[in-house]
């Protein structure tokens, strides 16, 4: 796992964001910060706690927990023990049995995205995650900048460890479900949180962070659920 941070101003609040498969910071340094110092988490080809946590509690008066699309199962995964540590702990178009035919993204097209994972399917990929060609455009001035076969190694990886670790604990909330999701199917995350958070529903496709102008009023309008 690595981490950087977005923000990083000496701040007394703190939001640490697990972000989702494939990512760097680049698609998230448009997203501005007033009173958060911003940690973000990506690259999950190991799933070791990140070293900064900590430190966390004892530099910061406040933190929260913001988790995106496969980083929502990569938190509930690692940082169950730490759940105490945050005060909004917040689930963004991801569950926590994120490859299921009913609770997540089926099988067969998670599979499909790792054997088709060249180029053209990375780019195929994030215009589905951006929602309409507006959107993705906005994303392809900030794309990631990481290798094609170091994300797929991440991939295979996070499929691996889904698959081996059934979790029966919840570390969220709060959860936003994106009804216009082309990545994990708005109908299977509503049936994966309907036992256990509030659920806000927005028309809005899997990547979401333009619906934001910073992590401040990101984190305001959670509080508001």
């Amino acid at each position: 796992m690595q981490t950087h941070w977005l923000h990083k101003n000496n701040s007394g609040k703190c939001i640490l964001f697990m972000s989702g498969w494939g990512c760097d910071y680049h698609p998230f340094s448009g997203l501005e910060a007033a009173e958060y110092d911003v940690l973000m988490c990506y690259d999950y080809r190991d799933l070791m706690p990140p070293v900064e946590l900590k430190a966390l509690h004892t530099e910061y008066s406040e933190i929260h927990l913001v988790s995106w699309s496969l980083g929502v199962w990569v938190s509930n995964r690692i940082l169950h023990q730490w759940k105490d540590l945050f005060g909004e702990r917040i689930a963004i178009n991801g569950t926590l049995k994120p490859i299921s035919s009913s609770e997540g993204i089926p099988p067969a097209i998670f599979q499909g995205t790792i054997d088709q994972l060249n180029e053209k399917g990375r780019q195929k990929f994030f215009m589905r995650m951006c929602g309409d060609r507006s959107n993705f455009q906005n994303f392809q001035e900030n794309t990631p900048q990481r290798a094609l076969e170091e994300q797929k190694e991440e991939l295979i990886q996070l499929q691996k460890a889904i698959l081996n670790h059934e979790m029966d604990w919840n570390l969220f909330e709060k959860c936003l479900i994106g009804t216009e999701d082309r990545i994990f199917p708005a109908n299977n995350m509503e049936a994966a949180w309907k036992d256990y958070v509030i659920s806000k529903k927005e028309d809005w496709p899997h990547y979401c962070f333009n619906q934001w102008k910073s992590w401040d009023d990101l984190i305001s309008y959670f509080q508001k659920i």
